[in-house]
C-alpha cells in the first residue's frame, strides 16, 4: 500500500455525532446570529443618527405623547434648521420651553413678529389647548423634517450606559463565540484523525 491515506468518515471509526456534537454547534450558530442581529441593529441606529447629523439634521427622541398621532412616543424625530422668517402656521418645530427649559416639539398655531423677533403660539396635537406661554425665537429654528417610528427607543438605549456596554460587549461575545466554534471544530476533527 502506498503512503497516501484515504479520508475516513467519523462513522467508520466508531465516532458518531449525537446530542453532544450537534447541540453545541447549533447553540453557537444561533448565538452568533443573535449577536450579529443585535450588533447590526445598534450599529444601524447609531449610523442613522451620525449620518443625519452630518447632513445638517438634529435628532430627538420623543418621550411624550403630546404630538400623537402625528409623532408617536419612541419615534426618532429629525429636524433641520430653518430661518424663523420661513416658518408658517402648521409647521412643527422643536424648541426650548421658556418656562422650564425642556425641549419641546409642538405645532405652530399662530405667529407674530414684534421688534424683529418672532413670537409663536404652539400646541401639541394631542393637547386640549395651546401652550401657556408664547415662544420667542430668532434666527435659526429647528423645523421637523420627518420622524422614524420606534427607532428612538433603539437610539435612546444605544446612548445609555448599558447600551454602550452592550454595543461593545455583544460584538466581543460574538467574536469569542465564533473563535470558540472554530477551536471546537478543530479539536473535534483532530480527535477523529
Amino acid at each position: 500500500m502506498s503512503g497516501r491515506s484515504l479520508p475516513v468518515s467519523p462513522a467508520a471509526v466508531g465516532v458518531r455525532e449525537g446530542k453532544t456534537g450537534v447541540w453545541p454547534r447549533r447553540l453557537l450558530n444561533a448565538g452568533g446570529y443573535l449577536v450579529l442581529a443585535l450588533s447590526l441593529t445598534l450599529l444601524a441606529s447609531l449610523l442613522t443618527v451620525t449620518a443625519t447629523s452630518l447632513l445638517g439634521y438634529s435628532s430627538y427622541v420623543i418621550y411624550s405623547g403630546s404630538m400623537e398621532p402625528t409623532v408617536k412616543v419612541g419615534s426618532l424625530l429629525l429636524s433641520r434648521p430653518v430661518d424663523a422668517n420661513d416658518l408658517r402656521v402648521g409647521d412643527i418645530i422643536t424648541y426650548r420651553s421658556p418656562g422650564n427649559n425642556t425641549t419641546l416639539t409642538h405645532r405652530i398655531l399662530d405667529m407674530r413678529q414684534e421688534d424683529g423677533e418672532w413670537a409663536f403660539k404652539t400646541k401639541g396635537d394631542a393637547s386640549l389647548g395651546p401652550d401657556p406661554n408664547e415662544v420667542i425665537l430668532r434666527g435659526q429654528v429647528t423645523k421637523m423634517a420627518f420622524d422614524i417610528p420606534y427607532l428612538g427607543y433603539v437610539v435612546d438605549f444605544a446612548r445609555s450606559t448599558p447600551g454602550i456596554a452592550l454595543f461593545l460587549l455583544v460584538p466581543a461575545a460574538g467574536l469569542l463565540a465564533i473563535q470558540a466554534q472554530k477551536t471546537w471544530r478543530a479539536r473535534a476533527s483532530r480527535a477523529v484523525q
